[in-house]
Parts: structure tokens; C-alpha cells; sequence
């Protein structure tokens, strides 16, 4: 996974910390067979520190110093201590190997089914201060978490930070001492366990970010940039702000519908900004989405050709006009036909060649089928669960000039 936060600052921090390991009790421990640990630096907007370990430390979740993890330890022990006798008990049996292969199967897949029952009970205790002041479990922001997920530093330094009423503002992460990572080196969160419970906790799917620029994931629901109206100012925009301290006022360079999902690149500084924008202007950007349209398309691939403008009785709906219309041109090609809830539907490679409002969404719905749950130009009444995704974001760095190239995996 790649770094959700600036990180120079807490990497400092990190090396002093490495620095007392290599000198006291702690770090000896650690060094041990098996005992290595990840540690993590938080540093919030008012200087405040807060460091973290995963999992155990020594054979505790509490350590002076350190924050708590995402759950009580008392409720934890509650809800582990009916099990863990009867988990022993199958344990010690299989391992004496008195019993057959049958019954020793037969105990593991009872031992399975008990493990699997206590952390479905954990994933409710597990609670994430996020950043909108809401308290989430792990039930509800990844119910099909694996055992473990919620122990890493990230999300324990986030979710505290944001617990005390604090904003972050650099955050790095070192594995220390023996173990299955490299000693000493710096790491970002990991995909198994960080990744799927991270944006929940900073509103923001985090793709990459450097000093410079930010790629997210947006998902279907969520404005790219303020409306109007005090119920319209939660978008991408302000959320990046609140995460990225330095993050400028307005760092939108260009703009996904609400009700569509994907990539999204943002300027964080201003000369970043004013370079994405016009290399977005002069169409030098590539990209790429994904749609499921209401039908099933015989044809390969093909063209689009058809000049939109704006409904100006029905804001914001766009309709063709050869007239007065401005030019639109989308490239499509068939990936497959799949079924979609109860009926067949058209998996497409959309690629649009000009860059107008609602282009992908008039275009399907003209010459192809409507995508499927669009509200304007289908059949939808949900406005936020379009089945549309800009999949593929390929730009130049405005800083570097180093070629981006960023892809979401097909689900």
C-alpha cells in the first residue's frame, strides 16, 4: 500500500525511537526469535506525538507510552475467555495424535468454527474514531475482515489521533527486531490488513501521494468538489484538505460525477495544480473507464460521435444537438457480457476523446444502452450507485515528468 500521509517528519522521529531500541532492555527483547514488532509515529497539526506498536507488545496491547489499541482489552478478554478453553482443549488433541484422521479433522474443523465465531464477536468491539467524528466497528466498515485486521499502527495512531480531537500531519511506520521483516526499515501500511479499513478512517482511498500530488479511489456517492449549500460541502476537495495539512484550497483539477467511482488526480501544491490543469485542457491526460450498460452489445468496439450541450429547463441533463451542440467523441469496446442482477448486461472499455458534462452517460444511453443505475438517462432512481468507474489515469508528473500510469483492479 502506498504512504497515505507526509511522512518526513515522523521518519525523524522514527530513527530517534530506533536509536533508544538499540540501547535499552526493549530492543534486546526484541531482537530475540520471533519477537520483532512494527512500530509507527504519528505527528498531528499541533505538534502533538503519538507512537504505536501492532499487536503485542511483550504480551500486552497496553504500554506506557504508546496508544491503546482500537478495542477495550477488558471487553476483549470478555468475549475471547468463553472460548479459549475449549480451543486448548481441541488443540492439545490434535497435537497428542492418539485419535484418528477422521476425528482429528473433525476437531479442527470444530476448532475453525469456533475461532471464526469469537472474532466475528471481536469485529464488533474493534472501533475507529474517524475523521467526520464518527465512531465505526470493523463489522461495519470491512465485515469480512480476517482475524487480526485493526492491530496495525495506522489504523490505532489514526483512529486515536482523530479519538482526541486532533488532525494528522505525518505519519511512518519501522519494523524493529527478529522477525518476518526486514530490521529497521521503514514500511507503509499493509494491504492485508491497513488498506481495506484505512479510508473509513481518513474519508479518502489514497492511491498515491507524494509531496506534490494526490491519485485517489472516489467512491460512488461522494462530490469531487464543493456544492452549494451547507449539505454539499463534504466532497474529495475538503477531505484531502483535512488530511494533507499543506494541501492548497482548491486542488481539483478536474471532476468525476458523484455517482461515479474511480481515479481522480489532485494538485497539492499550486504550481502542481496549474500544470495537471493544463495538461488536462490541452487533453494530454489519458483515461480510461469502466461501465456495465443495460443490454447486451453484439458489436466489438466503435465510435461515438455525437455534439451535447446542457438542458438549460432541466439542469444539469445533457442532450444531443448537432446545432448548437459542442462535439463529443467516445471510443468503446466490449470486454464481455456478464449478468447483473437478474438480467444480461454489457461490460466497457470507455475511452472519451473530448471531455464534456455527463459525455460517457449520453453517449451509452444514445447509441449503445444506458449504464446500468443511471438516474438521468436510464431507468435508475438511486443517483449514487452508478455503475460507471474511471479505471485507468495516465498523466506526466507536473513536478518530475515522470510518466503516471494508475489502474483499478476489475471486480
Amino acid at each position: 500500500m502506498t504512504k497515505i500521509l507526509p511522512s518526513a517528519e515522523a521518519e525523524k522521529l522514527c530513527r530517534e525511537m530506533i536509536t533508544e531500541l538499540d540501547n535499552n532492555r526493549l530492543g534486546n527483547l526484541l531482537l530475540s526469535a520471533g519477537s520483532g514488532r512494527m512500530f509507527g509515529i504519528l505527528v498531528c497539526t499541533d505538534g502533538t506525538v503519538l507512537k504505536a506498536f501492532s499487536g503485542e507488545l511483550l504480551g500486552s496491547y497496553l504500554s506506557d507510552g504508546f496508544v491503546p489499541p482500537v478495542f477495550d482489552v477488558k471487553e476483549l478478554t470478555d468475549v475471547c475467555k468463553p472460548y479459549e478453553a475449549e480451543v486448548k482443549r481441541l488443540t492439545a488433541h490434535i497435537c497428542e495424535g492418539n485419535f484418528s484422521e477422521k476425528e482429528t479433522e473433525l476437531m479442527r474443523r470444530e476448532r475453525r468454527a469456533l475461532t471464526r465465531e469469537c472474532w466475528k464477536k471481536l469485529k464488533d468491539i474493534y472501533r475507529f474514531h474517524c475523521f467526520d467524528g464518527s465512531v465505526r466497528t470493523l463489522n461495519e466498515v470491512y465485515p469480512n475482515a480476517q482475524a487480526g485486521t485493526g492491530d496495525c499502527c495506522a489504523p490505532r495512531l489514526l483512529s486515536y489521533c482523530y479519538s482526541i480531537g486532533k488532525k494528522p500531519a505525518s505519519m511512518a511506520e519501522f519494523f524493529y527486531g527478529n522477525g518476518t521483516l526486514e530490521h529497521k526499515k521503514f514500511y507503509t501500511p499493509c494491504d492485508e490488513r491497513c488498506k481495506p479499513v484505512l479510508p473509513a478512517i481518513t474519508g479518502l482511498d489514497i492511491v498515491y501521494l507524494d509531496d506534490y500530488i494526490c491519485v485517489v479511489n472516489k467512491p460512488s456517492g461522494l462530490l469531487a468538489i464543493e456544492g452549494r449549500g451547507s449539505d454539499k460541502q463534504d466532497c474529495v476537495a475538503s477531505r484531502l484538505r483535512n488530511l494533507i495539512s499543506y494541501c492548497i484550497k482548491q486542488p481539483c483539477v478536474h471532476r468525476l460525477d458523484q455517482s461515479t467511482s474511480g481515479l481522480m488526480v489532485l494538485g497539492l501544491t499550486q504550481k502542481a495544480h496549474d500544470a495537471l490543469s493544463a495538461d488536462f485542457e490541452n487533453r494530454k491526460v489519458h483515461k480510461e473507464y469502466v461501465a456495465l450498460v443495460d443490454g447486451k452489445v453484439m458489436g466489438q468496439s466503435g465510435t461515438i460521435d455525437i455534439p451535447i450541450r446542457l438542458d438549460t429547463e432541466h439542469r444539469p441533463v445533457q442532450i444531443p444537438d448537432p446545432v448548437n451542440g459542442k462535439r463529443a467523441v467516445t471510443e468503446w469496446e466490449r470486454i464481455c457480457i456478464c449478468r447483473y442482477g437478474n438480467r444480461d448486461v454489457t461490460k466497457l472499455k470507455l475511452v472519451p476523446l473530448t471531455g464534456r458534462t455527463h459525455q460517457l452517460r449520453v453517449h451509452c444511453a444514445q447509441a449503445l444502452f444506458p449504464i446500468c443505475n443511471d438516474a438521468i438517462y436510464g431507468k435508475a432512481t438511486d443517483r449514487t450507485s452508478l455503475c460507471l468507474t474511471a479505471s485507468r489515469l495516465c498523466f506526466t508528473h507536473p513536478v518530475t515528468g515522470k510518466k503516471m500510469d494508475f489502474t483499478i483492479p476489475e471486480s
